[in-house]
């Protein structure tokens, strides 16, 4: 059972509508996997270092999220595990628009106009999607040979990845 981080569920028609969007919007290209993972975005954490086991582990919000976004990528995705074919992967980032915005600023960010250019960096991002989809979609991420990743605002924050042939 996926355990969203602010409780909730995505709602089916929405879910329906955003894949059936991308699935037009992507049919001349060969997609060979689309995953929507709902909930606010979570950074790969900086791995935390155990002086009596000596080992490296990562931060347990990172790690639960990392789980969270396997979890989800494994009931949407049902097609063979990617391996030995060039790929390219596309992420849209999604953050929640924070509520201290005003009204005007709410509706620049929601309507894209306003990109968030704050920390956490997209390449955080990236990295814990990347490691969270090795062995559910593709063998190893090795294989990504080109990676397009985007920050945006949005009412319902969420990350949204796109694998096609390269």
């Amino acid at each position: 059972m996926i355990k969203y981080p602010n409780g909730g569920a995505p709602e089916r028609s929405m879910l329906s509508e955003m894949i059936n969007h991308q699935h037009d919007v992507l049919q001349s290209q060969r997609v060979l996997a689309c995953v929507i993972v709902h909930g606010d975005p979570v950074q790969a954490g900086r791995p935390r270092f155990n002086s009596k086991t000596r080992k490296a582990h990562d931060p347990e919000k990172s790690r639960e999220y990392k789980a969270m976004v396997k979890e989800s990528a494994a009931l949407q995705y049902h097609g063979p595990l990617i391996a030995d074919k060039a790929i390219a992967v596309d992420i849209n980032i999604y953050r929640s628009i924070q509520k201290s915005a005003s009204h005007k600023e709410h509706s620049l960010r929601a309507a894209g106009e306003h990109r968030p250019i704050v920390k956490p960096d997209t390449s955080n991002y990236v990295k814990l999607i990347e490691d969270a989809l090795t062995g559910v979609i593709w063998e190893d991420d090795n294989l990504i040979v080109s990676l397009v990743a985007k920050k945006y605002y949005s009412d319902d924050p969420r990350i949204e990845v796109t694998v096609t042939e390269a």
